[in-house]
């Protein structure tokens, strides 16, 4: 059932777009991959408990289980619609029962490399789908685009297109429906590349500039410094911090004259979404003054905005679950310093800002916490993978295995931490679906995980 989902999610836009049904069945099809989560993971639990088989322990347990309860408070304490609560809680809470699914399926080491040349595998078919886009021209991208649909479930609308504000000119997106998904996708894709590489070989370098190209390609400029980010935190993990300040001095000055050539900080921004701009132009106009005061009333105004707003206002639980009525009372604010009306257009865009305007200071430490446990935890089984004493434990085969899902993890950490100031990273399935995957992997991969205590139900 993974294996399938592994290989699925990647092409759900484009494999349904072609199966004869009407609209809304094809939009229904959409929850096919949730539902099938959840079945797995019913599936798993009630043989557990059957079998008095006990529950892996991970670290995250805690902070997973302290985010979801500050969520059901939230929606108690401020009165939260329950539909419109649980509509945006989903996106986020389907990829943890995925992680849980995966951490309890004792996966051999066969299996967990298995998954991993899975989205190796995807990665190579969407470099083909993207060069096919990007060389073909209009034919070409309307082949690949998703089918245009909508559908209404409990008062609730969702547009199935390809970006809601439209798409830059050039850009590619592969079969994720979405350009800003491909570029994050592709994104672990390249980790996942990075973690495989022992030395700095001319053919090793030149896979994963080809990768960081098509990236860039996307035209996403948040995947494109994240690409940067995750090379860079591959980097020191294998060649500690005084080769990786030497090589971010070098990139600094090699950008900086770059943005001094193509757009300096006196030029006026370009809309890549409605004139065409060049690849090093796209990333460099995020730094001309014109950009600037652009972002003011975007996402730098939800930080400079939102953010005292909730503090001052509902800073423990926040304002609710419910995105809508979250956005009202916003907007409301008796002590108000947001920059602009919001409406529900982009709100997400920060979405450590969206946290706390959902759940507070707590909400928001939980959430943050899930993610330090993360990096704490592969940080660890990073070093005993490759201290001394691990490698007389283990075969030098499941220890690279280790090493190798350990160091995906921690880039990944590190890149998604950044993504969710540009966007609701974790909620897109392009990304969520495979970040948790990868995270149940790295649980899976520790043969020396402890287990709860065993509870037997006879049935």
């Amino acid at each position: 059932m993974i294996y399938f989902l592994t290989g699925y999610i990647a092409f759900e836009e484009f494999i349904l777009k072609f199966l004869p049904v009407s609209d809304t069945l094809y939009s229904y099809l959409r929850f096919l991959g949730e539902i099938l989560i959840y079945v797995a993971f019913g599936k798993l639990v009630i043989h557990k408990l059957y079998r008095g088989i006990p529950f892996v322990k991970t670290a995250i347990d805690l902070p997973v289980i302290g985010f979801y309860s500050v969520v059901l408070l939230s929606i108690l304490v401020n009165n939260s619609p329950l539909m419109g609560s649980l509509y945006n809680v989903r996106p986020l809470a389907r990829y943890i029962v995925l992680f849980y699914l995966v951490v309890n399926s004792s996966l051999s080491d066969r299996k967990i490399e298995t998954f991993l040349r899975i989205i190796l595998g995807i990665g190579i078919f969407q470099l083909t789908a993207g060069l096919i886009q990007w060389i073909g021209g209009p034919a070409a991208f309307d082949f690949f685009l998703p089918r245009e649909s909508t559908l209404s479930i409990g008062g609730f609308t969702k547009e199935y297109r390809l970006l809601e504000v439209g798409r830059e000119i050039g850009s590619i997106y592969g079969t994720l429906g979405d350009t800003v998904i491909y570029g994050v996708f592709m994104i672990l894709v390249l980790i996942v590349y990075l973690s495989r590489i022992r030395r700095l070989e001319y053919l090793n370098l030149l896979g994963a500039a080809v990768l960081f190209f098509f990236i860039a390609r996307s035209y996403s400029r948040a995947a494109t410094f994240s690409a940067l980010l995750a090379g860079g935190a591959w980097y020191y993990f294998h060649y500690g911090w005084k080769k990786t300040l030497q090589l971010a001095g070098v990139t600094v000055v090699v950008f900086g004259l770059l943005l001094a050539v193509a757009n300096p900080f006196n030029l006026e921004y370009i809309n890549p979404r409605k004139a065409r701009v060049g690849l090093v132009g796209n990333v460099t106009g995020v730094f001309s003054g014109d950009y600037v005061r652009i972002a003011q009333k975007q996402r730098l105004g939800a930080l400079i905005g939102n953010v005292p707003t909730v503090l001052v206002n509902k800073p423990i639980l926040g304002y609710g679950a419910d995105q809508n009525t979250t956005i009202e009372r916003l907007n409301m604010s008796q002590r108000s310093f947001l920059l602009k009306v919001l409406s529900k257009e982009g709100f997400k865009d920060v979405y450590w800002v969206a946290i706390l305007c959902f759940y507070g200071i707590l909400g928001l430490g939980f959430f943050a916490m899930i993610f330090y446990k993360l990096f704490r935890y592969a940080l660890n089984l990073y070093q005993r993978s490759v201290s001394t004493s691990s490698l007389v434990e283990q075969t030098p085969s499941t220890s690279r295995l280790t090493q190798q899902v350990a160091i995906i993890m921690l880039c990944l950490v590190a890149v998604t931490v950044f993504l969710l100031f540009f966007n609701r990273t974790l909620e897109f399935r392009g990304y969520g679906f495979y970040f948790w995957l990868c995270a149940g992997l790295m649980f899976a991969s520790d043969r020396a995980l402890p287990r709860y205590k065993p509870l037997k139900i006879t049935l």
